[in-house]
């Protein structure tokens, strides 16, 4: 069965409106593509405070469970680390820039030709110091031969790099396409080995630049009044092929390296940086850890609350429920007065717990606090029907009282005013 990715909103919901893993003032973003890890899909939001990530929360995409193994909440948050980062300075560095792009492997390419090109100008010139076979130009021609010697050995390191250069691009264009977390070690392995290679290029390039300098200076100080015809005519054409020059109009490559090696170092700092970073990956899981108990914490206090619900369904949350129980209004109408006490305490010390960020023991006390609303909303309210008997009773009593004290006062006042002096009643 096929599962569609959760949408942006729905990731920002699960973190953010279920769950409570946002800090006050905290912002949530969706990175825009999934983490896989042991074949399963993750989409990780990251949580910002200002400009500045300070977690990040990844996010199963099968359930929408969030990820609860150590390994497995590292490994997904470094390749997000380096996916994110590395997307956006790959953005804001020129192609041509990019150490594995096109433009850098036909670079080097290009290179190993003018190399060859160049090896075969440094033959030249030997083959001509030997001719004028002189001591000193025999000295010299072994000058020429380390420069055809490394000449060569920079051709070959420049294909070299050029084919390296060509799998690490096709294999950045494989990790960022599907990021899967164990390609990230290799992914980093490579950009090592280029920079490597890279160093070591350098140093040879500028070991050869220091022979052709010391072979064309060798060169400048033949003195040719001491050669014979025949060797003055092979100095003659050595001087149509000295002094060697690095780069010329049919190998202009060689001199564009010193722009490169600049850019290449800006890049890697920046590159290892991205890979620096991603090593905190481990600071992240530990913020997570901490988010996860103070959710717990936030969940049985503030979220919705089945258990709850199932003893009173006008109660959702603890929070709820305790306000209603402990109002002024309602505090004094239930029977179990001691749990009320109870709950009073525990909702007080869970909040406070919470706001001190004691996350573990708020979720305790506010358990506490939960199981004395059952035991209120159990034990039930007062039972207001005793007292309006006794009302009642009360009341007919306090009415026959007063129909006495009117008869008696009929009796023994009014008629006796009514009654003439002497007058004696008949008998009936």
């Amino acid at each position: 069965m096929v599962v569609s990715a959760l949408s942006q909103d729905e990731a920002i919901a699960i973190i953010s409106v279920k769950n409570n893993y946002l800090m006050s003032g905290e912002s949530a973003s969706v990175v825009n593509q999934m983490i896989t890890y042991q074949g399963q899909k993750y989409i990780v939001v990251a949580a910002k405070s200002g400009d500045s990530i300070t977690a990040y929360i990844p996010l199963k995409n099968s359930d929408g469970n969030i990820a609860s193994l150590d390994l497995e909440i590292r490994e997904v948050i470094k390749t997000t680390i380096i996916y994110t980062n590395m997307t956006e300075l790959k953005g804001n560095t020129a192609t041509a820039n990019w150490p594995f792009s096109y433009s850098t492997k036909n670079f080097f390419y290009d290179l190993g030709n003018d190399f060859i090109g160049l090896m075969n100008d440094a033959l030249s010139v030997q083959t001509l110091l030997n001719a004028i076979g002189t001591t000193e130009a025999k000295t010299i021609a072994s000058k020429a031969d380390l420069v055809q010697a490394h000449s060569e050995s920079l051709s070959e390191q420049s294909k070299a790099l050029s084919n390296q250069i060509d799998a690490g691009m096709k294999y950045e264009t494989s990790f960022l396409d599907t990021l899967d977390t164990n390609a990230a070690t290799k992914y980093e392995t490579n950009y090592k080995s280029f920079f490597i290679s890279v160093t070591s290029y350098k140093e040879d390039f500028v070991e050869l630049g220091n022979e052709i300098s010391q072979l064309n200076q060798s060169i400048s100080s033949l003195d040719p009044s001491k050669m014979t015809a025949e060797q003055q005519r092979s100095y003659q054409l050595l001087l149509t092929k000295a002094p060697i020059a690095m780069s010329k109009s049919t190998r202009p490559n060689p001199a564009k390296l010193d722009s490169f090696f600049s850019t290449n170092d800006q890049l890697r700092t920046l590159i290892e940086n991205v890979f620096s970073e991603s090593k905190k990956s481990d600071n992240f899981a530990s913020t997570l850890e901490a988010r996860k108990t103070r959710n717990e914490a936030w969940k049985v206090m503030y979220g919705t609350n089945d258990t709850l619900l199932k003893i009173d369904s006008s109660f959702n949350t603890l929070e709820n429920a305790a306000e209603a129980i402990l109002s002024t209004d309602n505090k004094e109408l239930w029977i179990e007065e001691d749990a009320v006490d109870g709950l009073q305490a525990n909702w007080s010390a869970a909040k406070t717990r919470y706001n001190n960020s004691e996350y573990e023991k708020a979720k305790d006390f506010a358990l506490k606090a939960q199981k004395n609303v059952k035991q209120v909303i159990d034990g039930g309210l007062k039972s207001t029907q005793d007292n309006s008997g006794q009302d009642l009773i009360i009341k007919v009593i306090a009415g026959l009282i007063i129909i006495v004290i009117a008869l008696f006062v009929f009796e023994n006042f009014i008629m006796k005013k009514k009654k003439k002096p002497g007058e004696e009643y008949a008998e009936p």
